[in-house]
């Protein structure tokens, strides 16, 4: 599994659910701040890892959506400079429907996309995303950076973000063998609010629904398993931010 450092570009959230609460206003972090917190998850001199070599693993850039950020082509730039192996954003997808956006941002050496799907339909996504269009727009943005790729022969690796609460719980097992014939690679499950008892065997469903579909399906700490589908689940982490960048990983 490749271990990516996540940072954060400034203050607000990905994509989630309008219904559980208003999207925070998004405030977007300089180039130099985000630089900051490349040189927090940077091996020291003279580590394994040397800044004149590539980093084992990658680092994802996330929080508010980094095509609305006004340097992104400079932080992904500067994220290649810093040495980094991969490069992924986290992002709602629309923005890749956009001409030649798709192809840009594989050009600028992104690789992995984390894709945030609410639904297992367009009109489901826009309802709980609070935009319309934006299912749609997210599901052709994709299509077109996986056409990209098989063109120019690049391998990509797209996983889905499904933030979990109780309104998208019952629609889980739905979601993802829609991400399956969409084409993601992988979706992850994350848990967005506290949820009943029951959301166990709903989760254990929706990692079958990937296995009968191919797609892997990972969950994060927060999500309660079943036992015999452990091997679903994935450790916690947080983003190095800029307000947390010198003291390490939140």
């Amino acid at each position: 599994m490749i271990d990516f450092h996540p940072v954060s570009i400034g203050d607000g959230a990905a994509c989630g659910c309008v219904r559980c609460g208003p999207a925070p206003e998004a405030a977007y972090a300089s180039v130099a701040e985000v630089e900051a917190c490349l040189t927090a998850v940077r091996p020291a001199p003279g580590a394994p890892s040397d800044p004149g070599r590539s980093i084992a693993g990658g680092v994802a850039l996330v929080g508010p959506e980094p095509f609305a950020h006004p340097e992104l082509p400079a932080l992904v730039a500067m994220c290649r400079r810093a040495g980094f192996a991969r490069i992924a954003l986290e992002t709602d997808g629309s923005a890749l429907a956009a001409h030649g956006n798709a192809v840009g941002v594989l050009h600028a050496g992104v690789r992995h996309l984390w894709v945030r799907v609410l639904g297992a339909d367009d009109a489901t996504h826009d309802a709980l995303g609070g935009r319309p269009g934006r299912g749609a727009a997210s599901r052709l943005g994709v299509a077109a950076y996986l056409e990209a790729a098989a063109t120019t022969g690049v391998t990509v690796a797209v996983t889905a973000v499904v933030p979990v609460c109780e309104h998208t719980l019952g629609e889980l097992p739905a979601i993802v063998a829609a991400c399956a014939q969409r084409g993601f690679h992988a979706v992850r499950l994350e848990a967005a609010r506290s949820l009943p008892s029951r959301a166990a065997t709903v989760v254990a469903a929706a990692c079958d629904t990937g296995m009968v579909n191919r797609v892997w399906v990972s969950t994060d700490g927060a999500l309660l398993l079943p036992e015999t589908h452990r091997l679903h689940g994935e450790p916690d982490g947080g983003p190095i931010t800029p307000a947390s960048g010198a003291g390490g990983v939140r």
